[in-house]
């Protein structure tokens, strides 16, 4: 066994002056830790970061909206074995609006529209959307992802089918095959928004992946949970739930955006998202 050394106070105070403060582990470097997908120099990739880098606040007010959310979405990724990339994917969706809604119809921070939505099980009445459900649209996402990864076992031809549709996708793939093209996604011929779809998660990527290397400044976001879900049991006013929680109304409404109307659906779901640190006291109110 080796001696422990006795340090003189002189020793102390040096080392407590010269040791760096230790930094908390960041939600970014976990995602940098699980991007699995190819690196890719290309113009169209580069047109997007250069339209990113444009405006350098952009991302700060993504990583504001996303906050809430990501640290979820990572882990259930995680748990999947899939690609962190897509973690990123709600910024090219919404920037992580939940209420986002496009002139197609689609809603939510994954950007279901209403018949894909039903499709994967997300819910939607008069009283609430499950498109614009965090916790529920997330795995709705995953799982339609995970899908179409069995269809083309190639994550740029999913993200392209998560646009597109698979449909649009397969054909673009038979044509090229009919001709004796190459059939990986940088060689089809898709729709123009498809187009640029890929090249902009990619930017996206590129810009988590490096933020020093496009003067990008990404606000840290902590690598720990930061909501849960609890089961009410039946139908609440939103505004009591928000007392009971010790949340603002509107705070509530950004953990809980799948509610259209004051009140939670009466044929359910009867679950709310509340931050971590008020699951407890809300429960016993």
């Amino acid at each position: 066994e080796v001696e422990p050394v006795a340090l003189q106070p002189s020793s102390l105070t040096e080392s407590a002056e010269s040791a760096e403060p230790e930094q908390e582990p960041d939600l970014w470097d976990r995602i940098r830790n699980g991007l699995r997908m190819e690196a890719r120099n290309d113009p169209r990739i580069e047109a997007e970061i250069l339209a990113y880098t444009r405006n350098p606040d952009y991302m700060s007010r993504v990583a504001d909206r996303a906050e809430p959310y990501l640290h979820y979405i990572v882990e259930e990724l995680e748990r999947r074995d899939m690609p962190l990339e897509f973690a990123l994917l709600p910024v090219v969706e919404s920037a992580f609006r939940p209420f986002a809604y496009s002139s197609g119809r689609a809603a939510g921070i994954w950007q279901f529209i209403p018949s894909t939505g039903r499709h994967y099980g997300l819910k939607q009445t008069w009283w609430y959307d499950g498109r614009r459900d965090v916790v529920a649209s997330t795995q709705a996402a995953l799982d339609y992802l995970q899908r179409l990864y069995g269809y083309f076992s190639d994550w740029e031809l999913v993200l392209a089918a998560y646009n597109a549709g698979e449909g649009t996708v397969m054909r673009a793939i038979r044509a090229n095959q009919g001709r004796g093209l190459p059939t990986d996604y940088w060689s089809l011929k898709l729709p123009r928004e498809t187009q640029s779809y890929v090249p902009r998660l990619l930017a996206v990527r590129a810009l988590v992946a490096n933020p020093d290397r496009y003067n990008l400044t990404l606000r840290s976001i902590p690598d720990q949970p930061y909501l849960t879900v609890v089961e009410v049991g039946s139908q609440i006013d939103l505004a009591l739930a928000a007392e009971l929680a010790e949340l603002s109304v509107d705070d509530l409404y950004r953990l809980n955006p799948g509610f259209n109307r004051w009140a939670t659906d009466p044929d359910g779901p009867h679950l709310l998202v509340v931050p971590i640190e008020t699951a407890e006291r809300f429960e016993q109110a």
